[in-house]
């Protein structure tokens, strides 16, 4: 993939991600938005209800005990078109009841029109209306007939009443209800039974805070808390609304916890939205990241090839020259130069084959199809080996090589061809790496647990950054086309592979101009 291409996939993708989240915010933000307003409605219908309750519970009582009362001293006989009860409040002082009643009374007087115009054929009599009042003391109080009254007691005498009849109760008990002290009319308990069972109805199981206001001054009815919560969101009622509207008093309702029940009420549907925006994060960030990884393996296997090329092509080339040499019958009379060109064809030749077989050994390890055929051995034996191995290199750049081997004979399970290859690699890579005379040590260490082998080196070290990456597959310091040092990047990624393989650890302490220690641990499975 085209590095420009790639680029504009990855800004939209992130793009994208981006939208998705600012849709889900906003949609999450609308959500509450209308919850807040369907819970706003729903507490201002419920406090319209309660307050109407209230006020028909109210003229209620007072219908019933009127009618209570009117059966006990009857009804005025000399009324005769409409008769109107109207219950005045009980006196402190007196400790009675008054009940004022006032009518109609029709009269005649035996005088018709025909008296005054004999052509007159209309026989309806003139007629004199006169009202009358009266006003009776009943020992009784209506508050005591009223809590005296059974409930189907009240209902039956409600049902006597006709809708007129209702209508003119209401009209004279709320101007007298008006006179009395709010904490009369309704207590802090009806408030607060009827608040919470209007509050479920509409499915508000959230708690609250109540107080009844008469203008700015707070009454007596409510809870103590309201005035802790007072600087939240307050909902408005008035209570005991005359027939021009206007009341005196006020039903003012908070709730504490208002936010906590609004986003409780919406929880399942915020936290599948933010479960599947975090799944989509996570997806995007993962395909990133693989990209990214995929790209740089590609790069990788880039130079990979290109040194592959170059770790091929020199000694191909050196090869040919060889051939064209013996080719020529100057070297072929020449016994020792045509000893000297076939060797180098055969060094030439071997240093080709281990490339491919370290090449080949890699893609088994991956496959998991390398069998490795171990013996008990003594691991000083591959170490002997790949020290001799490396000896010729020592010489040619004139280095000092130095072995500290335990004396302490053990053997334990090991592919000797394979842990040959390990100790060279790390043999070689401490001679490719090290900067004027090489100077290695090698030394092994055995106790009762483990034997420790270390392979240090005053080369040029290693960054905190290239630890971290220096057993990688194809990994080199030096990336590119790049040759100073020689290397595909496969040899540590072996050794590690191998190491683990004989249930060993590998692991590398360097610092930069300093040289590096690599420490090879393999375990003991018997005590010595």
């Amino acid at each position: 993939m085209k590095k420009n291409l790639f680029t504009v996939l990855v800004v939209f993708m992130g793009l994208s991600l981006i939208g998705i989240i600012i849709v889900q915010t906003f949609w999450i933000q609308t959500n509450l938005n209308n919850r807040d307003r369907q819970f706003s409605l729903g507490v201002n219908n419920a406090l319209a209800s309660v307050s109407d309750q209230i006020k028909e519970r109210e003229l209620r009582d007072y219908i019933v005990a009127t009618q209570k009362l009117m059966d006990s001293i009857g009804s005025p006989k000399e009324s005769q078109l409409t008769d109107v009860f109207q219950y005045i409040d009980r006196t402190t002082e007196e400790n009675k009841t008054l009940l004022v009643s006032s009518g109609i009374i029709e009269d005649t007087y035996g005088i018709f029109p025909n008296l005054y115009d004999p052509a007159s054929s209309d026989s309806t009599p003139i007629l004199d209306y006169r009202s009358i009042k009266a006003t009776t003391v009943i020992e009784q109080d209506v508050e005591g007939t009223i809590n005296r009254m059974s409930p189907t007691e009240r209902m039956q005498r409600i049902e006597r009443l006709s809708s007129m009849d209702k209508a003119k109760y209401e009209g004279i008990f709320m101007d007298i209800a008006a006179n009395k002290p709010v904490e009369k009319r309704v207590s802090t308990f009806e408030l607060e039974l009827l608040l919470g069972q209007e509050l479920l109805l509409r499915d508000i199981d959230a708690g609250f805070e109540f107080r009844v206001f008469e203008g700015n001054r707070m009454s007596g009815l409510g809870t103590d808390l309201f005035l802790q919560n007072i600087n939240n969101t307050i909902y408005k009622t008035p209570l005991f609304v005359d027939v021009n509207g206007d009341s005196s008093y006020e039903l003012r309702l908070v709730f504490p916890e208002k936010g906590a029940f609004i986003r409780s009420s919406v929880t399942n549907s915020i936290a599948l939205s933010v479960f599947f925006t975090l799944v989509l994060i996570g997806v995007f960030t993962i395909t990133l990241l693989q990209a990214f990884k995929q790209k740089k393996i590609s790069d990788i296997k880039s130079d990979f090839i290109n040194n592959m090329t170059h770790e091929f092509k020199t000694p191909i080339a050196t090869i040919q020259l060889a051939l064209d040499a013996l080719g020529t019958p100057a070297v072929a009379k020449q016994p020792n130069k045509v000893t000297q060109y076939l060797g180098l064809i055969r060094d030439e030749s071997r240093r080709m084959n281990t490339q491919v077989e370290n090449v080949l050994q890699i893609s088994r390890l991956d496959r998991q199809e390398l069998e490795l055929t171990t013996s008990e051995i003594d691991p000083h034996t591959p170490i002997k080996t790949a020290i001799e191995h490396v000896r010729l290199l020592i010489d040619q750049n004139e280095g000092i090589l130095r072995a500290t081997l335990d004396p302490m004979q053990v053997k334990i399970p090991m592919s000797e061809s394979h842990m040959t290859n390990v100790w060279v690699n790390l043999l070689e890579n401490a001679i490719k790496y090290s900067k004027g005379q090489v100077e290695i040590d090698v030394s092994t260490t055995i106790s009762e647990n483990a034997i420790v082998v270390k392979i240090q080196d005053q080369g040029i070290g290693m960054s905190s950054n290239v630890k971290r990456k220096v057993f990688d597959r194809f990994y080199r310091e030096e990336s590119g086309n790049i040759h100073n040092v020689k290397g595909h990047g496969l040899g540590l990624s072996y050794v590690k592979r191998i190491v683990e393989l004989h249930n060993g650890t590998i692991s590398v302490v360097s610092q930069l101009k300093k040289g590096s220690t690599f420490t090879v641990r393999f375990p003991l499975k018997h005590t010595l």
